[in-house]
């Protein structure tokens, strides 16, 4: 005789804020059967969640429940490589933006492995400080994470994030006071951690990894200034550097009292631009030139701003 479908009891209260697995619904009393209805939606390796909580989280993120969830089951294991990074908020590249599988790491003697689909498991032996808590979930640590990363990036690519790692982030929009992590802690995971793929490229990216790039289009234009063989900019230039109220700009050189403004999307707002007018006022009622950059610059790897640039720099007497 088949058995009847179960009634439609609520969902147990811990099930409802997280996504869970299978295993993990079933140890609450939940028929298996019970996780077909429609208030509950299968996000994959054998990972479910409450169709409110679905809605509620954009899609491009919904991965992540899954990995919050195998974590639970799995504590032995945590998230890394690009999920770990995307969790963080981090700027990725597109190859890498895209990649909607979970990334777990296990030491290499777990009592037990991840093995789902969706799932890329990782064997990795890795120090107490290469896994920290972010978030509520454990996490390769912010240096690590960038090492994990130089597996699948260029070098190139692997500045950009590394100047995302150690920028210093606004504590008013990002809820945050600290970087993700330090020049030096990059250096000494790269010089701690032997035997892992991508580690010369890791060393030869930190050559370039500075402090103070707000955007990736920042980076770029910085390397492509120095590929063209132009001083390099310093970044995050005031106008005043005695004042701590004073405006700055994204790249510059002080010597030379030239400054140059990255205006991404958010620079066409309308409040926005009234800020940045009145920030190239201040600029140069103190004597600076200002060029300004955009994205249509970007698409052409900066050809005609780095030689917007090189031309102010032979105009402009170095200041003595």
């Amino acid at each position: 005789m088949p058995r009847r479908s179960p009634r439609r009891h609520p969902l147990p209260e811990p099930l409802l804020g997280s996504a869970f697995t299978r295993a993990q619904a079933v140890a609450m009393g939940v028929d298996e059967r019970r996780l077909a209805y429609d208030d509950v939606v299968p996000l994959g390796a054998g990972v479910y969640a409450a169709t409110e909580l679905v809605e509620r989280t954009l899609p491009e993120r919904r991965h992540h429940l899954v990995a919050r969830a195998l974590t639970s089951e799995h504590p032995e294991a945590w998230i890394s490589d690009t999920t770990a990074a995307q969790l963080r908020g981090v700027d990725l590249p597109r190859h890498l933006a895209m990649d909607r599988r979970v990334h777990l790491t296990q030491r290499p003697s777990p009592d037990t492995r991840v093995e789902r689909t969706g799932v890329v498991g990782h064997r990795r032996a890795v120090r107490d400080q290469d896994v920290v808590e972010f978030d509520g979930v454990s996490v390769s640590s912010a240096p690590r994470n960038w090492l994990e990363l130089a597996e699948v990036c260029s070098q190139r690519e692997l500045v950009v994030l590394g100047d995302q790692f150690v920028r210093r982030p606004y504590d008013r929009y990002e809820g945050r006071s600290e970087p993700f992590a330090t020049i030096d802690e990059l250096h000494e995971v790269v010089e701690m951690t032997r035997r892992v793929r991508g580690r010369r490229t890791a060393r030869l990216a930190l050559q370039d990894v500075r402090v103070g790039a707000d955007s990736p289009p920042e980076t770029l234009l910085r390397l492509a200034l120095v590929e063209a063989g132009l001083p390099e900019p310093e970044l995050q230039v005031p106008a005043h550097p005695d004042s701590l109220w004073s405006p700055r700009a994204d790249l510059g050189y002080p010597e030379w009292k030239i400054a140059i403004q990255y205006e991404g999307k958010t620079h066409y707002d309308a409040d926005q631009h009234r800020r940045d007018q009145r920030r190239d006022t201040i600029f140069r009622a103190a004597g600076w030139e200002v060029l300004h950059v955009n994205g249509e610059d970007l698409r052409t790897d900066f050809r005609a701003a780095v030689a917007a640039v090189a031309e102010a720099l032979r105009r402009r007497r170095p200041l003595i």
